[in-house]
């Protein structure tokens, strides 16, 4: 027979499974798309970025969309919505 303490214990384990279950899911994987997730520029073939610029540009803006705790769209520079642009 289970005593308060192991009560309390397998109640705060179902909440503590549910909190974790229901936090966003932060991994956002880039796939190549035949365009720059960055800037959007077309015929880069299987790459994810036009050069390293491009890629050091979504990693910063990445890290502050993340930082923010703004969505983290894979690819807004193609899903003619407006986003938010930041600069160094």
């Amino acid at each position: 027979m289970a005593d308060e303490a192991d009560l309390a214990f397998y109640a705060e384990q179902g909440h503590l499974s549910q909190a974790l279950a229901a936090q966003p899911q932060h991994g956002v994987v880039l796939k190549p798309a035949g365009y720059c997730h960055n800037c959007g520029g077309a015929d880069v073939g299987v790459r994810l970025f036009c050069d390293s610029d491009c890629a050091a540009d979504w990693e910063y803006q990445d890290t502050l969309r993340r930082k923010l705790g703004l969505r983290r769209d894979p690819s807004p520079a193609t899903h003619g919505r407006v986003t938010m642009t930041f600069t160094r």
